[in-house]
């Protein structure tokens, strides 16, 4: 059954709210606390996917890929790594659909060995927020620019909707979101 006039107006009109929120929170993201930001039930993943990548976590895993559940262990997560995305991390595309974005952008991580070039990383940062206005799933992942070219290029010509946006490869389960 097709949607009335009036249910598209409400519906945008609700999505419009929700950017307005979301963008307002990303303006004020560095003020806030991890307490304020982060919903008690939270789910952080992080799929960095080459151990030459790792050195900007705390060396939790050998491929760079974990989840962590709840406030506190996501605070102590990200208190560890955010550091490091914030002085590293340059976004470049941001894109804002009710109440979840996604944050596209380049990683610069400075190498700790002598006469070696920095690491330079495709990132996406995926966060969406409960209606508390809270942060309830996020995930930092490195990312596979012709995976995902090719798969909006799919989705464009082709009308596919499950898109691969994660680095797949030896240790990494690969992640793919459903476009709506």
């Amino acid at each position: 059954m097709p949607k009335s006039d009036t249910a598209r107006q409400m519906e945008a009109k609700d999505l419009a709210h929700a950017r307005e929120v979301v963008q307002e929170i990303l303006r004020g993201w560095d003020l806030l606390p991890w307490n304020v930001l982060l919903s008690d039930d939270v789910v952080l993943s992080v799929r960095f996917g080459a151990a030459d990548f790792c050195e900007i976590g705390d060396g939790a895993t050998a491929n760079g890929n974990f989840r962590v559940f709840g406030r506190e262990d996501v605070k102590r997560v990200l208190d560890s790594i955010y550091p490091k995305l914030k002085r590293g991390l340059s976004v470049t595309t941001e894109i804002v659909s009710g109440y979840e974005v996604v944050l596209l952008g380049n990683l610069v991580v400075p190498s700790t060995k002598e006469n070696t070039d920095a690491l330079s990383v495709p990132l996406v940062l995926y966060v969406a927020f409960d209606g508390e206005e809270q942060i309830n799933r996020m995930t930092i992942a490195a990312l596979d620019l012709q995976r995902l070219t090719m798969a909006i290029r799919m989705a464009v010509e082709d009308g596919d909707q499950t898109v691969p946006i994660a680095e797949s490869g030896p240790g990494s389960q690969g992640s793919h979101k459903t476009l709506s």
